[in-house]
């Protein structure tokens, strides 16, 4: 938690720089929420991997470069997460069908680049792109299976030295929105390049989201 707090404390006192050495541009801030739909690169073998729906909440804020360029932050609660299931034969007619379930929770700080192209009064077209960190800070892992004489549950951490994941990741984030005046509709991906899996588990975050936001 100490370190998304230091993120956040940086990135505001950045915010708050470039507003005071330009101050003809505004700053506008603002709120949003919306759907994820997640995944990981986890490579599952034989098993179906599925996608999770989540959703995040989270605060906005908009800085002018130009009256194109922007600069665009923020601190949201977003939740990813991963879904496997299938059967398989563990000797002779033995069959164990088994499903694992990963629910993840962070604090997330985008840092995009925006381009707005005006395509009528009060309607701008903006596309972004950018870095984003994220740090885990809840979440638990649900293994269940059974077989025709046994069945067994289990839930787990996601993180922390008695989970599957590490808390922090850092990714890229792409998107393609509709500013009309103060309301805000976004399409984005979310790209983790970090492998936050322990004990070989290579598992890097992948999310798609649908935000609508407002801006003051």
């Amino acid at each position: 938690m100490k370190t998304i707090y230091k993120l956040s404390i940086v990135a505001l006192i950045s915010f708050m720089g470039l507003g005071a050495s330009a101050q003809q541009l505004p700053v506008r801030f603002g709120v949003e929420a919306g759907l994820n739909l997640s995944n990981s690169s986890w490579d599952a073998g034989s098993l179906d991997k599925k996608a999770r729906v989540g959703f995040q909440v989270g605060i906005t804020a908009d800085y002018a470069i130009t009256d194109e360029w922007y600069l665009q932050s923020g601190l949201s609660f977003t939740t990813k997460g991963a879904k496997v299931e299938g059967e398989s034969n563990i000797g002779g007619d033995v069959i164990t069908r088994g499903k694992l379930t990963v629910n993840q929770m962070y604090l997330q700080l985008p840092v995009y680049a925006a381009y707005k192209i005006e395509v009528m009064p009060g309607t701008r077209i903006v596309f972004n792109a950018g870095p984003y960190l994220a740090y885990g800070v809840g979440g638990k892992t649900k293994l269940s299976g059974s077989t025709f004489i046994v069945s067994a549950e289990e839930d787990i951490n996601t993180f922390g030295g008695e989970g599957i994941l590490n808390r922090f990741d850092f990714g890229l984030g792409a998107g393609v929105g509709v500013e009309f005046g103060h309301i805000v509709a976004n399409i984005r991906y979310e790209l983790g390049l970090v492998n936050i899996g322990q004990d070989n588990l290579d598992y890097k975050n992948r999310n798609a989201a649908l935000t609508v936001g407002y801006k003051f």
